[in-house]
């Protein structure tokens, strides 16, 4: 890979040999990363505690320590990097003794520049996944928290398709809700045009029917929109490339839909699909609690109407 193009990593390289650091150094800048080196453990502790790295390459055995307690510090004090141990001096028992301290791979030592860029994509690609998979946690917590605290129709509508760009990182959401006349109408959206959303009335039945029909997660893609949708040429002038539906049900009842729109081509991972039917299971009793709220709220405010103010009196 040409040095010119994007770094696809940092790399943080502990060994005290600089030879080592110098071959390396060489091999990932080939392939595009980003490389600091540190030649003791102390000194790579330094960096780490002001620099944000993807993984980092550690010897096991040198002279003024071991690499078991960069392993240690990197699992205790930073979770969003991975680890990687090479060591000339390579055991089964030190092996796996750091993959228990939390290493991701272990490569000894010789080792070809086609073993190492493979050793450190795995550990890259863990490291990354690791890193996104806490992501989604923290923000489904956060958003589950959010609603459960608020009896607010609107800011709760709103809440939605906020938190859903962020949980999915995609172009946009909508919360419809389900009217009387089986027509959907927009209650929140986020990340879309105006233009857009002003295309058109949406009906149950010509707008991605089988999320009612099936009551299940549907996703379609660029290709099925003539076949699927009512506005197929609207979706592809907003640069939509696909549509994820599911239902926002109550029991049975299903009191509208939640719609991901994405730009690029992508497919839900099983946790995102897990944590997206939790959440609109959540959104959908935060939204029933809301409107009752709302019911209740009115009732109370037309019989306040019929009670005379006994301050006038």
């Amino acid at each position: 890979m040409s040095a010119l193009k994007k770094p696809k990593a940092t790399v943080l390289v502990i060994d005290d040999e600089r030879i080592v650091h110098d071959s390396v150094g060489r091999i990932l800048a080939d392939e595009g990363y980003q490389m600091d080196s540190a030649l003791r453990v102390d000194e790579a502790l330094k960096l780490l505690s002001k620099k944000s790295y993807d993984v980092v390459l550690t010897d096991l055995m040198m002279p003024d320590d071991t690499g078991m307690k960069a392993v240690e510090a990197v699992a205790r004090d930073h979770p969003d990097c991975g680890v990687v141990m090479f060591t000339g001096f390579a055991t089964v028992e030190s092996a796996v003794e750091s993959m228990k301290l939390g290493a991701l791979d272990y490569l000894p030592k010789p080792f070809t520049p086609e073993e190492l860029i493979d050793v450190l994509n795995r550990a890259i690609e863990k490291t990354l996944k690791a890193r996104r998979d806490r992501e989604i946690v923290e923000t489904y917590t956060e958003a589950e928290k959010a609603l459960r605290s608020s009896l607010d129709l609107k800011e709760i509508l709103n809440l939605i398709s906020s938190s859903v760009v962020q949980l999915l990182k995609v172009k946009g959401s909508c919360v419809y809700v389900r009217k009387p006349d089986q027509t959907l109408e927009i209650a929140s959206s986020k990340g879309l045009s105006e233009e857009y959303l002003a295309k058109g009335v949406l009906s149950t039945a010509e707008s991605i029917p089988e999320v009612f029909e099936k009551g299940e997660i549907i996703t379609i893609e660029a290709e099925e929109f003539d076949s699927r949708l009512q506005y197929p040429e609207d979706a592809r002038k907003e640069g939509i490339a696909f549509i994820t539906s599911l239902p926002l049900k109550v029991d049975d009842a299903i009191l509208g839909l939640l719609r991901i729109y994405g730009s690029e081509q992508k497919s839900l991972t099983d946790d995102e699909r897990d944590i997206l039917l939790k959440f609109s299971d959540q959104c959908a009793t935060a939204i029933e609690n809301a409107m009752a709220y709302e019911r209740v709220r009115k009732d109370v405010e037309d019989i306040k109407q019929y009670i005379p103010d006994r301050g006038t009196e």
